[in-house]
């Protein structure tokens, strides 16, 4: 039989585009993970209608849900209160990360800073954050101020206790060989200081921005008339569940994505860490 004609160079990368391609395309097996659990859960819906083991109307299926969400999206309603809630968090976090970052570079700098700032932190940190909001509302009142300041305080703790600890941790041989350098104050702030903990505060910003996405509901229970927590104490009211559980899915959809958005932010900035 003829000897089959060796494959050359060219026509072996004809085939390594597609290959690319098809590597790109892969799907996550967390998004499989994710798919798989809401077809289960629509299923035991569908059984649930022939096999009757549970009350449909409590626990609604994923199909309503979505047909719930899409009849908001329609009316504008889901937009307004989705928008809502990502502004009151992106104000709550954009005052909290400079604010937490800064205190805990003064507390880990200052001898005085530590002993005047350190006790009273570590007396608040344990309270709920929930607890205080009456508190809250009582001296801001009922408008944003009093949203952003809530969320502003559940999340300071977080990254001042992660940015303190990664600022201690920081190895002295790095500060005396900038000081040997002849670095200002300010130089070895940044280049050693706030280089060196940036990775940790990265990772605290995404658990904060977590706790801001619970603590917005509580808020908007109680003062505000429109957000996601203001939909699903509106829809409680009223008894529509499947409402409620939209409310609930957006809180946990832009929970995901906004972590998801930082992770891929950390990778792009942190490229040399072995992951």
């Amino acid at each position: 039989m003829p000897e089959k004609a060796p494959i050359s160079a060219s026509s072996k990368t004809l085939f390594t585009p597609r290959r690319i391609r098809l590597r790109r395309y892969q799907v996550s097996p967390k998004f499989v993970t994710l798919v798989c659990a809401i077809a289960l859960w629509q299923m035991l819906a569908v059984l649930n209608t022939v096999l009757p083991f549970y009350n449909e109307t409590l626990v609604p299926s994923p199909a309503g849900i979505l047909q719930a969400a899409v009849k908001l999206w329609h009316e504008g309603t889901l937009w307004t209160h989705a928008s809502a809630s990502c502004l009151r968090v992106l104000r709550g976090m954009a005052l909290a990360i400079p604010i937490a970052v800064g205190m805990a570079y003064l507390v880990a700098s200052v001898r005085l800073a530590e002993i005047i700032f350190d006790p009273l932190i570590e007396l608040l940190r344990p309270i709920p954050s929930l607890a205080l909001l009456p508190v809250f509302i009582v001296w801001f009142g009922i408008g944003e101020l009093t949203k952003t300041i809530f969320i502003t305080y559940s999340a300071f703790f977080i990254i001042f206790i992660a940015t303190l600890e990664a600022i201690r941790d920081v190895d002295p041989l790095l500060r005396r060989a900038a000081g040997s350098m002849g670095m200002s104050n300010w130089h070895m702030a940044y280049h050693v200081t706030f280089k060196s903990v940036f990775p940790q505060i990265m990772v605290s910003i995404r658990l904060a921005l977590a706790m801001s996405w619970f603590v917005i509901v509580g808020a908007e229970f109680l003062a505000a008339n429109e957000g996601l927590g203001y939909l699903i104490n509106f829809s409680r009211v009223w008894f529509q569940i499947n409402t409620m559980m939209v409310g609930a899915a957006m809180i946990g959809l832009l929970g995901l994505a906004s972590n998801y958005l930082l992770l891929a932010i950390e990778r792009r900035l942190f490229t040399w860490r072995d992951r």
